[in-house]
């Protein structure tokens, strides 16, 4: 009862998101890894949507390189709309200096690039991104620092 009441009188909470970004690490060689958000909701200036799929696919190609797949379906819930695909790409990562990722000392870094494909209803061209990324891990926790061009 007591968190309840807390909760009432709660002001709205702001905070910095949506968060884009990886880590300097890539799948083992042959190993598939999979992110999935099943569902979520996004408020912008054009409305509410429903986000259901969001997904991230990792296919380690070799020692240090893998693949990168993503996207998500997009509904429209104010105004109702279809489903579209967005945020869809396809990429290439490299972990250029190896590190506490890889229970080696110092920090990881690697590159990503890649394409960015147009959405499905086509008010979305495609484009290209470069990132570079730098991952350090502590016994105390890991930190991500991402830089992209897109």
């Amino acid at each position: 009862m007591v968190v309840f009441g807390l909760c009432a009188f709660c002001a709205p909470a702001a905070a910095y998101r949506p968060f884009d970004g990886t880590d300097a690490a890539v799948a083992k060689k042959g190993e598939m890894e999979i992110e999935l958000q099943p569902a979520g909701r996004l408020r912008d200036e054009s409305g509410a949507s429903l986000i259901a799929p969001a997904w991230v696919v990792n296919y380690g190609l070799r020692e240090d390189w893998e693949a990168v797949f993503e996207g998500q379906g997009q509904t429209s819930l104010s105004p109702p709309g279809p489903t579209t695909l967005t945020a869809a790409g396809a990429f290439l990562k490299h972990v250029v200096v190896p590190g506490g990722l890889q229970d080696k000392a110092g920090p990881n870094v690697a590159t990503e690039f890649g394409i960015l494909l147009p959405d499905s209803t086509g008010t979305s061209g495609a484009g290209a991104s470069l990132a570079a990324i730098v991952s350090q891990r502590w016994d105390w926790g890991t930190i991500h620092l991402n830089a992209r061009l897109r």
